[in-house]
């Protein structure tokens, strides 16, 4: 049995083409592998810039649809206490016709007219307190956008 130093063995120096090709290999995945690690720090502050960006958008729009709310709700409730006001002045003619007419039904004319006369007093300051409401809103739907201004770029 041959003896392992019996083995010839062949080195060969020089240039081959293997060699070379793998040199060019190592070398472009080196190069490529510093690229990439030279771009993770404008990869992660570009992203931090557009996360940044995004969070200032959507808190500007969050305390806008929180004003919208508060608005909608003050808006709301000014409705409500106009509508408690009609059904006051309209339960207040009512009584104020039965009132009459159980006590002298030969008045009932000159009863009427009177009656039209409050309740034409009551409807133009029942439109003039729903043209308040609608510009009070109208003018704070107006200072929501002059108090947040949307400078964001889509």
């Amino acid at each position: 049995m041959p003896e392992i130093s019996d083995i010839p063995v062949h080195v060969t120096t020089g240039f081959t083409w293997t060699s070379f090709f793998t040199g060019i290999s190592g070398a472009s995945l080196l190069t490529i592998l510093v690229l990439v690690i030279r771009q993770i720090g404008p990869w992660r502050k570009q992203r931090d810039e557009a996360e940044e960006k995004l969070r200032s958008a959507l808190t500007k729009r969050v305390q806008r649809l929180e004003r919208k709310i508060e608005i909608k709700d003050a808006k709301h409730e000014a409705e409500r206490a106009l509508d408690r006001h009609k059904i006051r002045n309209l339960n207040q003619c009512l009584d104020a016709v039965l009132m009459i007419l159980e006590t002298a039904p030969e008045k009932t004319v000159e009863v009427v007219a009177k009656v039209r006369t409050m309740r034409e007093t009551q409807l133009a300051a029942e439109m003039r307190e729903a043209g308040e409401i609608h510009a009070a809103t109208i003018a704070a739907m107006a200072r929501i956008d002059e108090d947040i201004p949307d400078d964001i770029d889509p």
